[in-house]
Order: C-alpha cells, then structure tokens, then sequence
C-alpha cells in the first residue's frame, strides 16, 4: 500500500516533533570556534514556533498550535497545505533533512558560518554536519531561523565548543571540546 505525500509528511513531522522537543526546547545551547569574528559564542534558544519554519509546510494554524498538534499527534493533512510543485519540493528537501538538524548539536564535528546569507535568508549564524545547514535568527538568544538540504555554508569554520543547559539552569556542561588548550573559563560553563 503506498502513502501519499502528505501522510509521509505528516508521519515525519510528527516523529521529529518529539525529537525536537526532546533536543531543543526547554534547552539553551552554547555554540564557540575560536575562528568567530563577531561574537565569542552563540546561544540558541528554540521555541515551539520555530518548527514550523523548518518544515516548508503552509497552514492556517498559529505556530505553537501546529507544533503541538504534531508532538500530541494529532495533526491531520487537513491541518496544513502543500500549495504547488515548487512547495512540493521545500518542503520534501526539508523532511529529508530535519532528522539531521536535531542531532547537530549532540557532541559530532559540526562546521558553522558567521553572517550566513542564501537567497533572501539572513541569518546571525549558521551550521551544518554536510546533511544540513540550519540557519538561526539575529536575536540575543539565537533560533531556529532556516533549515536547507546539504551543506550550503560557502565559508565554513569549525565548531570548538558546544555546551548545554536545561532552561533556567545558570551554567552550560560541555557536550564537546575540540582540544584541550581552549581557556573555558571565558565561558558560562561548569568546569570539572
């Protein structure tokens, strides 16, 4: 029995729903390469109505409303729209490509880009793992802003740090260290 493209659609934007929940929200991330120009590191802080941006889906709910649809699963196709072949195609290279965003921060070799521009998207920063590129908001606290098929970082530098803390938390624990000479103690971070 084959699924529509709608129903795989949905199935994927269920399950990546409580990736996504699990990994980024209620979680602050802290992201360091000592190759940065603009600022010393970055936080990334998600929120629920980000995931919609990262989806390419169109719907006539609010934010918040679709992705608690999908983590309670109980999001239908009539709740989002697929509009033309050229949607079609965002949003099929965007199901592709979330599970690799929700796993970028999880201690593997990440690169990353300072002022990352595509097309008409401007970004504060960007990262990719070669699978995706996800690109986040010019905000204090930096968020899920795009997410693009492959590595689209054209002046790509690597991650040194990366470190995370539940929300509320006042210190970050190191999930990764590139080396052991880096001073972390110009960082927020717990230090063993």
């Amino acid at each position: 029995m084959t699924i529509s493209f709608k129903e795989r659609v949905k199935g994927v934007l269920i399950t990546q729903a409580q990736i996504y929940n699990e990994r980024f929200l209620n979680k602050e991330y802290l992201i360091h390469s000592n190759k940065f120009k603009y600022n010393l590191f970055y936080i990334i802080a998600a929120k629920k109505d980000n995931f919609l941006h990262l989806t390419g889906v169109s719907t006539n709910l609010k934010a918040n409303d679709f992705f608690d649809k999908c983590l309670n699963e109980t999001l239908i196709e009539d709740d989002f729209d697929i509009r033309d072949s050229q949607q079609k195609g965002s949003v099929r290279r965007k199901i592709n490509s979330l599970p690799f965003a929700f796993n970028l921060f999880n201690g593997q070799r990440i690169l990353v880009e300072e002022n990352f521009i595509k097309n008409c998207i401007s970004c504060s920063f960007a990262s990719s793992d070669k699978n995706c590129t996800l690109g986040f908001t010019h905000t204090k606290k930096a968020k899920p802003q795009t997410l693009l098929k492959g590595n689209e970082l054209r002046n790509p530098i690597s991650v040194d740090v990366i470190a995370v803390k539940n929300e509320g938390e006042e210190l970050f624990n190191i999930v990764y260290v590139s080396n052991k000479d880096i001073n972390l103690e110009q960082f927020p971070i717990k230090l063993k």
